[in-house]
């Protein structure tokens, strides 16, 4: 079969898992903290042009599941449900459970990174099956030639990397001289590199890592293994390194994901780094739990089908209660300081 690109396409595939392949739970993604944790980035719900945050459309700020788009993705999605498609365990599942799946080959399709889903599968699928090899599909869309809305794209400077020291610190100058260890270069190789040695070698210049990483005796694989001995593939406060990425990504597989994954309008979309004042975040932040509880619980139970799709229509009069149109006021006034930088 060829590889998806259209919703019906998708539901086609997943189909063909489930009845030719045995699939159990064809489509499955980790559902920890939250249903469906790996959607945010757009992946099937950009099809129906939402996300599950915050997003821009035309100039104006809008939450993705307050717009039709996401009550249509809630109907595909329960009606790939209710035919079994989709792992019918999805509201509890976690790391773990989703390796088991995709061990035994119980699921077929899943939402993950090119190191830390097809660097880890890949050699659990070829143990199963030596032709099994696990691709990146691009991110959905309704119309088959459309550009798939949103994607998964950090900004250059990612802030799930930064740090700060409290004031409050006993030890502000030796916690500010490890933080600075990290952008010197010896600093810059360790994080990156690790340990010459052990987990790298310098040929001609090159640091590349050991069979102790890439070809791990415990069969662990190369996105497990590094994470035993350097940062490099985490975010923090140092420079990533390109020539870890160059290793890291060890497979054609992985190296063509990411040219497809890139192929999306997320740049039109996607909200730049924006900071809320102080007093704004600690308002915002307590709209978000409500917001976000009720998301949750209007995600399972319309999919599972204990409530029926209309009953969105409910949960938009509860997103008014807790405030929702003042959670968009305050990232509307952090964008506007953010454009006038």
């Amino acid at each position: 079969m060829p590889v998806p690109q259209t919703i019906d396409e998708w539901y086609t595939t997943l189909k063909a898992f489930k009845e030719k392949k045995g699939a159990t739970a064809a489509f499955s993604v980790v559902s920890v903290p939250r249903p469906f944790n790996e959607l945010a980035n757009g992946a099937f719900a950009g099809a129906f042009g939402v996300t599950r945050d915050f997003f821009i459309d035309n100039g104006t700020i809008k939450f993705g599941p307050a717009e039709k788009g996401y009550k249509d993705f809630l109907a595909t999605f329960h009606k790939w449900y209710e035919e079994g498609l989709i792992d019918k365990n999805f509201a509890t599942a976690d790391g773990k459970a989703l390796d088991a799946n995709m061990a035994s080959g119980a699921t077929g399709v899943t939402v993950q990174n090119a190191g830390g889903g097809i660097g880890k599968w890949q050699p659990l699928v070829t143990a199963k099956d030596p032709k099994g090899v696990l691709i990146g599909a691009p991110y959905p869309v309704l119309k088959k030639g459309d550009i798939a809305m949103y994607g998964q794209k950090d900004p250059a400077n990612a802030p799930g990397g930064m740090v700060a020291i409290t004031a409050s610190s006993k030890n502000i100058e030796t916690a500010a001289k490890l933080l600075d260890y990290g952008y010197s270069e010896e600093g810059h190789m360790f994080f990156n590199f690790g340990t010459e040695g052990v987990s790298y070698k310098l040929e001609n210049g090159y640091p590349k890592y050991t069979d102790l990483l890439m070809k791990n005796p415990d069969k662990l694989a190369p996105a497990q293994a590094l994470s035993l001995y350097i940062r490099g593939n985490y975010n923090g406060p140092f420079v990533q390194d390109k020539r870890y990425i160059e290793q890291y990504l060890a497979l054609q597989t992985q190296r063509d994901a990411v040219s497809t994954w890139q192929k999306t309008d997320v740049d039109k979309h996607k909200l730049p780094p924006i900071t809320a004042t102080p007093e704004e975040s600690t308002e915002l932040a307590k709209i978000m739990t409500d917001l976000n509880t009720l998301v949750d619980e209007m995600t399972l139970k319309i999919i599972l089908g204990t409530e029926p799709v209309d009953s969105f229509d409910k949960y938009l009069d509860k997103f008014k209660s807790v405030k929702l149109s003042r959670a968009l006021e305050i990232k509307k006034a952090s964008l506007d300081r953010y454009s006038k930088r």
